[in-house]
């Protein structure tokens, strides 16, 4: 097949994504979310062709060189893609789902961290996760292939005021947990929750005031070094396993009743 020159305009594109896994896991995923994608030679970049083709994706053929600009010398194993505008989930739809355990971020900003977090919360079992639209890294590329694909298996919801969604969340019958350095409780003495929310915020401030007074539980995780504060990505981890320890399975349907007043704070 004969190689067709790429124009420029695509290395700087804000839509590219790169590598085997993370372009293989969305074509497997979320196809739609795909508008094109590049491979160069090689047996892997061969199997992205397959994947792509099978999923009804345009492909075009190019050479490293292409690929080392179209990516700023990224380690794109011959592969790149260009993603449409990601499809962010509804919150009303989410909460009327009722999973048990949920994830909103406050003042995440980077979006490897962004990525990160998804890729944990959708290991380790939460069924959604929230954003806000400011003070918040946005899914992007970056943020997708930081997460290895996850953003394609995970709900995410985008929201103009996340402490008007954490009170939405109430409403449904969810219990609110923020993470905080000098949190009153640990996660195992928390009362056993049919549903929660996890509050993570960033690393240097956490959640915002206003956000940290809508939480019934503020949880702190035990540090026994030198180092002031976990990366935020790694505090969301265990914050994550921790209060899905504490989760029950729940005997009524959502907004069949909530907490009936905050617990702790």
């Amino acid at each position: 097949m004969r190689r067709r020159p790429q124009r420029s305009a695509a290395a700087n594109s804000p839509s590219l994504i790169f590598g085997v896994h993370p372009v293989t896991e969305l074509l497997r995923a979320a196809p739609e979310s795909i508008e094109r994608v590049w491979v160069g030679e090689g047996t892997e970049a061969a199997r992205v062709r397959g994947e792509a083709a099978r999923a009804g994706v345009a492909v075009e053929t190019t050479d490293r060189a292409t690929l080392d600009r179209m990516t700023s010398g990224g380690r794109h194993q011959n592969v790149a893609a260009r993603a449409r505008p990601f499809a962010y989930a509804d919150l009303a739809d989410v909460l009327a789902r009722g999973p048990a355990l949920v994830v909103a971020l406050d003042g995440v900003t980077d979006p490897q961290n962004l990525g990160a977090i998804v890729r944990s919360a959708e290991v380790l079992g939460a069924g959604a996760l929230i954003l806000p639209r400011d003070r918040s890294a946005p899914v992007t590329p970056a943020a997708i292939r930081a997460s290895a694909g996850a953003t394609a298996h995970l709900p995410i919801v985008q929201v103009v005021n996340l402490t008007r969604a954490l009170g939405e969340a109430k409403e449904r019958g969810y219990w609110i947990v923020g993470l905080a350095p000098a949190g009153s409780s640990e996660f195992q003495e928390l009362p056993a929750l049919e549903r929660a929310v996890l509050v993570v915020g960033s690393e240097d401030k956490g959640a915002r005031p206003l956000v940290r007074e809508t939480c019934d539980f503020l949880v702190r995780i035990p540090q026994r070094g030198r180092v002031e504060s976990l990366n935020a990505s790694v505090a969301a981890a265990i914050g994550i396993y921790g209060l899905r320890e504490r989760l029950v399975r729940a005997s009524k349907p959502p907004g069949s009743g909530g907490p009936a007043t905050p617990a702790s704070s």
